[in-house]
């Protein structure tokens, strides 16, 4: 397997996430919005002007009944918006909702459980947002539950949701609600059921509950491609098939299609959620579709899609007989996360990297960290420093902060992949967590077993330092990444994409400019940035165990 490859198993085709913090002066207790750039607009007038745009599209309902739950996507406006709009459209005119519990999923820090902040308030740019602190300290005590300001501040699968929630409490007039945000990590079946029914005692009329998740994520460059033909057919049976369990609630179901299908929905456990408070609580009897859609629907192109739906969870009123009462309304008509992936929350495209070249004996200790990390996980012990510079020495090069993926297979099969594009850690550190990231936090797949880890063939790949170049006729078709940014537009092709597509180079940036939102000739502008990188893989296999 060549290096490029294997590329497609670690990075995905869209919006790299260069997360860059919005400072909001003389707030020390604020969780300061970070995700305009990839997701929305920095300015309060345009991210307004995206709304209007948004919310002039999307179509309200014929929704029989009060809603308790929505679920929506947490891309970039540009794939998603429209899915999100069409969910957050649906409480126009709703009754006063004084608390929002946000579910999202962590794709930054890898846990069991769930964590919350001691924040006072959330932020976008249109203003701040009171969360709930009486309830998040709460939860902080309760089994399951962490606080955690560093992987509540470093996430974007709550905050895209933000300002279509402020959006459209604005238009309601509904200024009296404070939001709960919580983060989740994995939990088995059990525990999600032991969740809801913490969080049961925190709903009342006045709570609404919010899911963030996309849903299939579908191409080589996501390790999970099921089928090469009839793809936008196949794809669409497949996320029905989830969206069927969905609208029944069926837990059992819901659980049993991810084990067999291995669908990549990424908000899989906030959903679960979700539908376990709501089902628990009868506080909602009737879930329905109100958006769905493919990033590939966007030129006919399913190489690499991410499937974005909108769903509505509300109480059907009864009347004293028990036959629904038709108090109908009036109709009117990336980027992404996944659990592969883990994009760095230090922003920008300067920070410290390794070279690109190892030497044998680093790369045999990174292999080995990464190994004796699983086996003393499995022992209930956690390698040291000291224990890894007993055994290996660690040189300057492995000291230095670099993106890092480690990908578990077993018989050659993916069984698990989770990294970093851009360095947040040391290299040897990186490593450490992210073997363990892919054994127990990758969602696709489930938790690690220890009589697995003999099978297990461990594989490395350290990014190369993004290289801002000024003439994009040297980008070299097959062999480096791109990275566009111009304003707040960005996006990403894998190396590999101009080999399998045997696109020329104006074809691959003008898809690329496409992808990011923009005009396809756009990356002949003199404000268009590039940026290239590689990688460099290495595995036990090769190196020998």
């Amino acid at each position: 397997m060549t290096m490029l490859k294997r590329w497609a198993i670690f990075l995905f085709l869209g919006l790299i996430v260069f997360i860059l913090p919005n400072p909001i002066q003389g707030v020390n207790d604020t969780r300061k919005y970070l995700t305009t750039g990839p997701w929305y607009p920095a300015s309060p007038e345009e991210l307004r002007q995206v709304l209007d745009g948004l919310f002039s599209k999307a179509t309200l309902k014929p929704v029989t009944g009060e809603i308790k739950g929505l679920v929506g996507p947490h891309a970039g406006y540009a794939y998603s918006g429209q899915c999100a709009a069409n969910a957050y459209k649906q409480l126009e005119n709703h009754g006063e909702i004084e608390r929002v519990i946000i579910m999202g999923v962590s794709h930054r820090g890898a846990f069991y459980g769930a964590a919350v902040g001691d924040f006072k308030y959330d932020s976008t740019p249109l203003g701040l947002i009171p969360i709930d602190t009486e309830i998040t300290s709460k939860l902080a005590k309760e089994k399951f539950f962490r606080k955690d300001n560093e992987i509540m501040q470093n996430e974007h699968s709550i905050e895209a949701h933000l300002p279509f929630l402020q959006y459209i409490m604005e238009k309601n007039k509904n200024k009296g609600y404070k939001i709960v945000p919580i983060l989740f990590g994995y939990l088995e079946p059990k525990d999600v059921e032991r969740v809801a029914q913490i969080l049961k005692k925190f709903v009342n009329d006045g709570t609404l509950i919010i899911a963030s998740s996309d849903f299939t994520h579908y191409g080589n460059a996501y390790g999970y491609a099921p089928f090469k033909t009839k793809i936008k057919e196949n794809l669409t049976a497949l996320d029905n098939g989830m969206f069927d369990l969905i609208k029944k609630m069926d837990m059992d179901g819901y659980w049993k299609y991810r084990e067999k299908t291995g669908i990549t929905m990424c908000g899989f456990i906030p959903v679960g959620v979700l539908m376990s408070i709501l089902k628990d609580t009868q506080s909602a009897n009737k879930v329905e579709l109100v958006d769905y859609y493919k990033s590939g629907d966007s030129g006919n192109d399913y190489t690499f899609s991410v499937s974005y739906g909108a769903f509505v969870f509300y109480k059907t009123p009864v009347s004293q007989t028990g036959i629904s009462m038709a108090n109908k309304r009036s109709s009117a008509s990336s980027w992404n996360s996944f659990p592969g992936i883990m994009p760095s929350p230090d922003g920008g495209v300067e920070l410290a990297q390794p070279s690109s070249g190892l030497t044998a004996q680093e790369k045999k200790t990174l292999l080995f960290i990464a190994r004796q990390t699983l086996e003393d996980n499995f022992e209930g012990k956690s390698i040291t420093w000291e224990e890894i510079e007993s055994r290996f020495p660690l040189t300057p090069t492995l000291l230095e902060k670099s993106g890092v993926f480690v990908t578990l297979r077993k018989h050659g099969e993916l069984r698990g992949c989770i990294g970093n594009i851009i360095g947040v850690s040391p290299l040897w550190e990186g490593v450490r967590n992210n073997a363990l990231n892919a054994a127990f936090e990758d969602t696709r797949f489930p938790q690690l077993k220890k009589n697995e880890l003999s099978k297990i063939d461990i594989e490395i790949s350290v990014m190369t330092p993004l290289k801002q170049i000024e003439n994009y006729k040297s980008i070299r078709l097959g062999t480096d990444g791109v990275v566009i940014r111009m304003g707040y537009y960005q996006a990403v092709f894998l190396p590999q994409v101009a080999t399998e597509t045997g696109w020329n180079l104006d074809q691959f940036l003008g898809q690329l400019c496409l992808k990011a939102g923009l005009n396809s000739n756009s990356y002949k502008s003199r404000e268009m940035e590039f940026h290239v990188f590689q990688a460099l893989v290495f595995s036990e296999g090769e190196q020998g165990k």
